[in-house]
C-alpha cells in the first residue's frame, strides 16, 4: 500500500516503537495521522482513534474515510480510553499531551491495561513523574530516546509488561550515577545541606536512565536547555534575602554543578 502520508519525527519515532501486527489504540490521535501511516505500511491490523475535541475528531474522520479506511481504523469521540472496549487494543499509543495527564488517563480505566502489552508515550512535561509512576505499576521501560522537530526537543518511551528494564534495574543505574557523580558533589557542595540522593534521583528520572546511559547526542542540548532554567530561576530567587531562598539558591547552584558533570562525564567535555 502505497503511504499518503509523512509523519514528522517526532510521530516517526513513536511509530517505530509500535510492534508489528498490533491492535492499535491511539489516544489522542488529532488528524490519525499515525495510525494511517501504520495502516498503509502494514504494521497495525486494526486502530482504534480517539480524540476528546470535536476540531481533531473530525478531521481524523476526514482523514480516514479520505483513504478508505474505515474499514481499519475505526475514528471515536470521547475521553481518553473511555471509548475503547477492554481487550480491543493490545497496544496503546499516547503522544503530545502532559505525562501527569496521561496517568489520569490509564487510572481511570485499569481495566484496559489488563490486555495491553506495549505502551508508548511521548509527554510534554512531568517526564520524570510519568517513568517512575508507570514502572511502580509494573511495566518495564524498552527503550526511550530522544527527537529533535521544530528546534524542540521531545522523548518518546516505550513500556511493555514483558520485556525492558524493571524499576529495581534501573534503580542499580541510578546509584552508578550517585557514584560517579559524588565526587563532584563533594566539591561544589562544601556550603551547601542540599539532599544529593535526591537530586541525583531528580536527574535520573528527569533525563532517563536509558538516555543517560547511552549518551544520546541531543542530551548536550537538553542540558543547556535545562541549566538555563535552573540559571533563570536562581536569578530570580537571588531578589530575596530571606534563609530558605539562599539555602535554595545553595541547592539549585549544586544541581547545576551537577548538570555538567553528568555533560563531562557522557561526553568527556573540559
Amino acid at each position: 500500500m502505497t503511504l499518503s502520508v509523512a509523519l514528522g519525527p517526532r510521530l516517526q519515532t513513536v511509530a517505530s516503537y509500535v510492534p508489528k501486527g498490533s491492535r492499535l489504540g491511539d489516544i489522542g490521535t488529532d488528524h490519525a495521522y499515525l495510525p494511517i501511516f501504520l495502516m498503509e505500511s502494514q504494521q497495525i491490523t486494526q486502530a482504534v482513534a480517539v480524540d476528546v475535541h470535536a476540531g481533531p475528531y473530525q478531521s481524523a474522520l476526514s482523514a480516514v474515510k479520505g483513504r478508505g479506511l474505515e474499514g481499519d481504523i475505526d475514528v471515536r469521540l470521547g475521553d481518553g480510553l473511555m471509548p475503547l472496549k477492554a481487550g480491543e487494543a493490545n497496544v496503546l499509543t499516547l503522544a503530545g499531551m502532559g505525562g501527569r495527564t496521561m496517568l489520569d488517563i490509564f487510572a481511570a480505566r485499569p481495566d484496559m491495561l489488563k490486555d495491553v502489552s506495549d505502551l508508548i508515550v511521548q509527554p510534554q512535561g512531568a517526564e520524570g513523574t510519568l517513568r517512575l509512576e508507570l514502572l511502580e505499576a509494573g511495566w518495564r521501560l524498552k527503550a526511550e530516546q530522544l527527537v529533535e522537530e521544530e528546534e524542540r526537543i521531545y522523548v518518546v518511551m516505550a513500556f511493555a509488561k514483558e520485556t525492558g528494564q524493571s524499576m529495581a534495574e534501573l534503580l542499580e543505574r541510578e546509584a552508578v550515577w550517585g557514584e560517579r557523580l559524588h565526587p563532584l558533589f563533594e566539591k561544589e557542595a562544601s556550603s551547601s545541606d542540599a539532599d544529593f540522593p535526591g537530586l541525583v534521583h531528580k536527574l535520573v528520572w528527569d533525563f532517563g536512565p536509558l538516555i543517560l546511559e547511552e549518551g544520546q547526542p541531543l542530551l548536550l542540548k537538553l542540558f543547556d536547555e535545562y541549566n538555563g532554567r535552573l540559571m533563570r530561576q536562581k536569578t530570580q530567587m537571588e531578589k530575596s534575602k530571606s534563609p530558605e531562598v539562599i539555602a535554595k539558591i545553595r541547592e539549585v547552584s549544586v544541581k547545576m554543578a551537577l548538570v555538567e558533570g553528568l555533560r563531562k562525564w557522557l561526553f568527556q567535555l573540559d
